[in-house]
């Protein structure tokens, strides 16, 4: 594990928790997140153009989404005074009450609790790291609209804490993935499925699982998995011993096209440029806590890594799991599991 498979986790679990806020109050995720976007944006970035150059959105994706937003009452839409052809998109009251009820602060808050010491001098030493790593990034993304949006984000917070920082990181990997996404055709849930296949163990790939990864429901899931199966992406079993229980498993296929839209070049760009840094010092330690922290404040599976979960033993003879009392491989160990407990 390095500092990009930590932070690529904290996503996948806060990205999660959106999705089941935004389930609640009968909102899409993709209108969720245009409206926290229009909540920072000024008057050079709150175009449907510039929404859709955030978030590698296509144009019509955007208007789509703003049609249904202007609909509910949540933005107003206005022609640019010295440009006619120019439209803003400005957030009406509705539409930041919608905001605050699906914000994870209580989420954060009680990470933040967890896993920031009383001692000033280790909070600021770790909040340097996070935010040299979204530095690095940024960087490597050459992205200047998302830079400008969280800076407008980080002066209209009061405290700026290390979990903003990483939803900060999160956003602009969704972002880079939905473009690398657009670009080979595959739908943006699509892709994590995909991704989660690759990352989960074996008690972890059944179609409940992935559901409750993805904060989705079963019918949602369902009908994804149905068009990846015809694209010969997914491979479904049967369980050996419970012929109810089906494993989900990624065909030679599935990895190819996930490999094509993985981030692996931001990551290793944004590592290159981290080595350059001598204040970087320890980050996978700090990175492995607040994920930590993260699951821990989060009341529902917690999706951690294999081997630091309370049941994972390392014997003499090789891993062994508490829980299930099975033996456990190199590979599995390094996987991640719904029945994780973190230590």
């Amino acid at each position: 594990m390095n500092i990009f498979n930590y932070v690529d986790c904290m996503a996948a679990l806060i990205f999660a928790e959106e999705r089941k806020k935004c389930a609640e109050l009968r909102l899409q995720l993709v209108h969720f997140e245009v409206l926290n976007y229009l909540a920072y944006s000024n008057q050079y970035t709150d175009t449907p153009t510039a929404t859709a150059a955030y978030f590698g959105m296509t144009r019509g994706t955007v208007s789509q989404s703003l049609i249904v937003l202007e609909k509910k009452g949540y933005i107003e839409k206005n022609k640019d005074e010295t440009d006619r052809r120019i439209i803003h998109v400005h957030l009406q009251p509705l539409g930041r009450d919608i905001l605050k009820k699906i914000q994870r602060t209580v989420l954060f808050n009680k990470a933040t609790a967890i896993l920031i010491s009383k001692e000033k001098q280790t909070i600021a030493h770790q909040q340097r790291v996070f935010i040299e790593v979204l530095r690095a990034l940024q960087k490597a993304s050459l992205s200047p609209a998302f830079k400008a949006i969280q800076n407008n984000k980080f002066n209209s917070l009061k405290n700026v804490t290390i979990f903003d920082l990483i939803e900060c990181m999160a956003v602009l990997i969704r972002s880079q993935t939905r473009r690398h996404c657009t670009e080979l055709k595959l739908q943006m849930i699509h892709y994590q499925v995909l991704d989660y296949l690759a990352l989960c163990n074996k008690y972890s790939d059944t179609p409940a699982a992935i559901a409750n990864f993805l904060g989705i429901t079963r019918g949602t899931l369902s009908q994804t998995l149905i068009i990846l199966e015809k694209k010969s992406f997914i491979i479904k079993n049967q369980d050996n011993k419970d012929k109810r229980f089906y494993h989900i498993q990624l065909s030679d296929k599935g990895f190819k096209i996930l490999k094509k839209a993985k981030l692996t070049v931001l990551f290793e760009n944004a590592a290159i440029l981290l080595e350059k840094n001598s204040s970087f010092i320890e980050g996978e330690k700090i990175f492995s806590k607040a994920l930590t922290a993260l699951q821990k404040a989060n009341n529902s599976y917690s999706f951690g890594i294999c081997e630091s979960c309370k049941n994972f033993q390392q014997l003499s003879v090789g891993f062994f799991c508490e829980l299930t009392q099975e033996k456990l491989t190199k590979n599995d160990s390094q996987k991640i599991c719904q029945e994780h407990v973190p230590k």
